[in-house]
């Protein structure tokens, strides 16, 4: 498809972000995929452009972006995810500094270094052009981890703030708040804190009796990206209805 348009992800590497790929070069879309950690390589072999890169370190990932030969858009931020030290807390409201900082920073600084070196790519292009970012239903209601939740509440804060000037633009801007998704890092969660992974408890309290794949987690987002484009300054809840549960 020479027309289909070119998508910077964010945190391509994990189970979302693997998913969001294929489909994004399914539909014939030049994909630039920045991650910490190099691809996986049949991952590697879907995108235009593959740049291993820390997204905390806002100059490398300037620097990186002004390597790459596309004109964006849209962006996908789906970097980020929970920690297990945060999770192993005893006392979540006195959890240290260090941790606290740590996590938003993965969840929230990540996605604003994102918007602040794509924008002005963005701004090149014309057409339909958005930001999708991915954020979570702990934003709402907890479960014990004050800076996930936190930065995850800071993406909607994020939307509202920009979503006017940006839109002014026209460029949109959106969160997906996910709940519980099979991915790979989940597994991770539990298994470093001695756990055993039973999605299966939060599936059978949910009102669709599941829990949500990477797979459907990636149509939703190539769809509020790339085929919604009066979808902005919201963030929309994507979680078989687990939210209902808490």
């Amino acid at each position: 498809m020479s027309d289909a348009p070119a998508v910077i992800i964010t945190g391509g590497r994990g189970s979302i972000g693997r998913a969001t790929v294929a489909r994004l070069a399914a539909r014939g879309c030049r994909v630039v995929a920045l991650d910490r950690e190099p691809l996986p390589p049949q991952t590697a072999a879907l995108v235009a452009h593959e740049l291993t890169v820390d997204l905390l370190d806002d100059a490398a990932v300037g620097a990186a972006l002004a390597t790459v030969d596309e004109t964006p858009s849209h962006v996908i931020g789906i970097a980020g995810g929970g920690d297990a030290e945060e999770l192993s807390q005893a006392d979540p409201a006195t959890e240290a500094l260090d941790i606290f900082a740590r996590v938003v920073a993965a969840n929230l600084h990540i996605a604003f270094v994102t918007i602040r070196h794509t924008v002005p790519l963005l701004r090149r292009a014309t057409g339909s052009r958005s930001i999708t970012l991915v954020g979570s239903i702990n934003a709402y209601g907890g479960y014990g981890a004050p800076g996930y939740s936190a930065a995850k509440a800071g993406l909607s804060g994020l939307v509202n703030a920009l979503a006017t000037p940006l839109g002014a633009e026209g460029i949109s801007i959106s969160c997906v708040a996910l709940g519980t998704v099979d991915t790979d890092n989940l597994r991770h969660l539990d298994e470093v804190r001695g756990l055993t992974y039973h999605p299966d408890r939060i599936a059978a309290r949910a009102p669709l009796r599941r829990i949500l794949t990477p797979d459907e987690v990636a149509a939703a987002l190539v769809a509020f990206a790339l085929d919604t484009p009066g979808l902005t300054g919201t963030t929309v809840t994507l979680d078989n209805g687990q939210t209902r549960i808490r």
